[in-house]
């Protein structure tokens, strides 16, 4: 019989599983309740994952390979320029990516490999990184945040496995926030509402079923971020009237914990 050495142990942590319904509506109306306004305050490095080119050249300066990568959706890949700090180390993770999915369609489930996210390295969909940041008057592929685009965050104090809007759920560990822009908050607030009053269950009110897959995903863009990402990345902001409004009913009233989930 073979025994664990502690620190292998705590690398195979125990991971909860997903969120039902009923837990996953306790959280985000604690998100509400308790969360409070941070906005983006750092420039990014970021790439358009629309059709990728990468050629190789040999020490005489002669093409050596070429290769490219198709995206079924328009992605933007996001980098820190506090750990890629030149345009130079960013190229070299875009032709990481490139020779290593070359030739291939990329499609939105396969964004999920490592290669597309971890540390300093993320995703967001088109649409909401040009909400998010502006182009740069630096040029080299950076950009800088729109002071428009804030969050509501809450800190979790356990992990916790939350519904996303693609297949599968997205893990986030104790210490790390869960996370909704500001424009989404009304309508957020309404579906919880119409769960409350009785006009709708959980399952329909914050669930929809992806027309690709058939699958269960969540309906709102609720996501989570690595423990101190917040505060490495954000600072803190006054939210907008209209947003303190929408949560104001679930700060007066906050919701009772879902069984099985004791997150604060």
């Amino acid at each position: 019989m073979t025994s664990l050495h502690p620190d292998t142990f705590n690398k195979e942590a125990f991971k909860p599983a997903q969120l039902d319904a009923p837990a996953y509506q306790a959280i985000l109306e604690k998100l509400l309740a308790q969360g409070e306004g941070w906005g983006k305050n750092k420039q990014v490095g970021a790439y358009l994952l629309e059709k990728l080119e990468f050629e190789t050249q040999t020490s005489d300066g002669r093409v050596e390979t070429r290769n490219s990568v198709d995206f079924e959706k328009k992605m933007y890949i996001v980098m820190d320029t506090d750990q890629y700090p030149t345009e130079y180390l960013r190229n070299l993770v875009i032709q990481d990516i490139t020779k290593k999915w070359g030739g291939k369609l990329i499609k939105e489930r396969d964004l999920s490999e490592p290669e597309f996210s971890g540390p300093g390295l993320w995703l967001l969909k088109k649409g909401n990184f040009e909400g998010d940041y502006q182009p740069s008057a630096t040029g080299a592929n950076t950009y800088e945040p729109n002071p428009a685009a804030y969050r509501v965050t809450l800190t979790v104090d356990q992990p916790v496995n939350i519904p996303v809007q693609w297949a599968g759920g997205f893990f986030v560990a104790k210490g790390g926030d869960l996370a909704i822009r500001q424009k989404d908050v009304p309508a957020l607030a309404e579906a919880l509402q119409s769960i409350r009053s009785g006009a709708a269950t959980a399952e329909d009110a914050l669930f929809t079923t992806d027309a690709k897959s058939g699958e269960k995903v969540a309906k709102f863009d609720i996501y989570g971020m690595e423990p101190k990402f917040r505060e490495n990345n954000y600072a803190p902001v006054p939210l907008y009237p209209e947003t303190e409004a929408a949560m104001g009913a679930f700060k007066a009233k906050p919701a009772k914990p879902a069984k099985g989930l004791t997150n604060g």
